[in-house]
């Protein structure tokens, strides 16, 4: 009730002031009953001009006069106000019986028991009026209290019924008289087959007899009691459940327990994986992580501790930056941008120093996308130390060099001497010299296929844009120019960019070469044609020749058989697969018929373009 005029159904502490509304047609009553109310502090007086379909009032006094003029409305009023009561205080004189006697007595059934609650006889007897206004001003208190206990209970009745928690009620003796729809959902029982039974019909088995003492050694106490319980369905499986039992406690002793339970059974095994996971994680040497969208870390294992040469509560919350030198730091959040705007997996390699550990190493990352509850919520990277391993590449690398370096010197050697052989001598020894020059340029030529494929191998890097629209007809023309018998025909799209290693154009000229140097066909025939399919660029070789031998096949489309390389051309195709699959493309072989081969290959398409 506000303080000026109370609602018909707001509360009423019985220490604020009660509206009363006059309702008196002789105008002298209604001057006496209006000086009454002014004199008391416990009322306020309601404008007796207000309306009476809008009036807010704890109690309405009228006359029979006005009882006759505004009954239905008053009647209307009292249900809207039910279950709380909205008191009519009826003034009659007392030798004036006509208005109980007004319609073969109707009034004074429907409208002195619906309409008004209290009647005073006039002329007015001001302290009978006050008692009895004080008692319908109490009554509506009361059942305003009784209102909203009403409603409390009611609303407290649905929460329980649909609570998506098992809600059970049972007296001290342990018997079931309650049970709420989760309950019945969460063990398959129903509430017929639960009310009137103990708990023990959800006993698993698992839980031992001291668990069960406990229990009830708490609740009988008066105590709260709070565990995971492991219990049994009315089908035989069982539940985890985080279950409370708290003692409805009356006059300091529990006449009741209430208990709550909440299935915890897919968080238990999530929460066993998650211990695997942990465990797994933990014993691995590289560090891993999860950084949420601005680069604090949310989880860190051992290793990443043990180089950063912090403990875990000092790295949580921070960055990179934190505890390894800054360009590589920078390096490392450029790259979790990349995730975050694309929402795509990246691979880079990086060479921090430590700033706590004083160690160095050189890491492989890949960095994912991390989401929780379907929102992109930061980076997961797991970090693969090669140290060791980029140690000993670059050690062969360094070999590799050496041997290329002087065998090519002394390939170089042998050709010139070929050469000066062959323009010396004459017949076979003339044929046997060309056949010296000619083995010479051969492993010439394999040795620069190794070099390529060893650049390709230590030094993988970021694919490029590269046009292979372009690629493809310079290369077309520069093999047409060495080979003026073969006829190479280019079809398809002039400009078509996609993303791939910066030696695509190597590995193009690999298959241009080898359609047209192993082709057996008089006049040698190699068609390229470029299309677009979905997010690829597809370029398709097509040849006459005497198509290539499985293993070869196997080369391409896999990587396989290294073990049957027997020619130069077979190593050439070892640098087309890397090249190919470096730049995150595949390769299929298929035969033509009548004769012939062709070879597609698919690219993605640059994004950027």
């Amino acid at each position: 009730m506000n303080d000026a005029y109370p609602t018909d159904d707001s509360p009423d502490d019985g220490a604020g002031q009660a509206a009363l509304f006059p309702l008196l047609s002789g105008e002298g009553n209604q001057r006496l009953v209006v000086e009454w109310i002014q004199a008391h502090d416990r009322y306020t007086l309601v404008d007796p001009d207000q309306p009476v379909e809008t009036a807010t009032f704890d109690c309405c006094i009228l006359d029979g006069e006005m009882l006759q003029t505004h009954a239905e409305t008053l009647r209307a009023r009292k249900r809207k106000a039910k279950p709380a009561l909205l008191p009519c205080l009826l003034l009659i004189p007392e030798a004036d019986l006509s208005l109980i006697e007004t319609d073969s007595g109707e009034i004074a059934d429907s409208v002195v028991f619906e309409t008004a609650d209290e009647v005073v006889s006039m002329p007015i007897k001001k302290a009978e009026l006050e008692w009895r206004t004080q008692a319908l001003v109490r009554l509506r208190t009361q059942s305003q209290r009784l209102k909203e206990r009403t409603e409390t209970l009611e609303l407290f009745k649905q929460a329980v019924e649909a609570s998506g928690h098992a809600i059970w009620i049972s007296d001290t003796d342990g018997t079931i008289n309650y049970v709420n729809p989760a309950f019945e959902s969460i063990t398959g029982y129903s509430r017929d087959e639960a009310v009137g039974e103990s708990p023990n019909l959800l006993n698993s088995g698992e839980m031992d007899d001291d668990f069960y003492s406990d229990l009830w050694e708490t609740i009988t106490a008066g105590d709260t009691w709070h565990e995971e319980i492991t219990n049994q369905r009315s089908d035989g499986s069982q539940y985890v459940a985080d279950q409370t039992i708290a003692p409805i406690v009356e006059d300091g002793e529990p006449r009741a327990f209430v208990a709550v339970q909440t299935d915890i059974t897919e968080r238990k095994e999530l929460e066993g994986r998650l211990s695997l996971y942990r465990d797994i994680i933990e014993r691995l040497e590289d560090p891993i992580m999860i950084q949420t969208c601005e680069g604090e870390f949310r989880l860190v294992n051992d290793a990443l501790c043990s180089f950063a040469g912090l403990s875990r509560d000092e790295l949580l919350g921070d960055g990179e930056y934190t505890f390894m030198d800054e360009e590589t730091a920078t390096t490392i959040a450029r790259q979790k941008q990349r995730v975050i705007e694309t929402e795509q997996p990246v691979e880079y390699s990086v060479e921090p120093t430590f700033k706590h550990s004083d160690r160095e190493a050189i890491f492989y990352t890949s960095r994912y996308p991390y989401y929780e509850d379907g929102e992109l919520a930061g980076t997961l990277a797991i970090c693969r130390n090669v140290t060791d391993l980029e140690e000993r590449t670059r050690q062969l690398h360094v070999l590799d060099n050496i041997l290329r370096h002087n065998i090519r010197n002394e390939l170089n050697v042998i050709h010139g001497r070929g050469e000066q052989l062959r323009g010396d001598l004459e017949g076979e020894l003339e044929a046997a010299a060309g056949t010296i020059v000619d083995r010479a340029e051969t492993l010439l030529t394999t040795s620069e296929k190794s070099r390529k494929i060893t650049t390709v191998l230590s030094d993988p890097r970021e694919p490029i844009s590269a046009d292979i629209g372009q690629v493809v007809r310079v290369l077309a023309e520069e093999i047409a120019g060495d080979w003026p018998n073969a006829e190479i025909d280019v079809t398809g799209p002039t400009e078509l960019v996609v993303s791939a290693n910066e030696s695509i154009s190597a590995a193009l000229e690999e298959l241009f070469t080898n359609a047209v140097i192993h082709n057996d066909s008089e006049e040698p025939h190699v068609c390229v044609d470029l299309t677009v399919d979905g997010s690829c660029g597809v370029l398709r070789v097509r040849d006459n020749g005497p198509g290539i031998p499985e293993f070869d096949t196997d080369v391409l489309e896999a990587g396989e058989a290294i073990e049957t390389l027997s020619h130069g051309s077979g190593l050439g195709l070892w640098l087309v697969y890397w090249i190919i699959n470096h730049s995150g493309g595949e390769i299929h072989v298929d035969e033509r018929e009548p004769r012939g081969t062709e070879i597609t290959i698919w690219l993605p398409l640059e994004t950027d373009v």
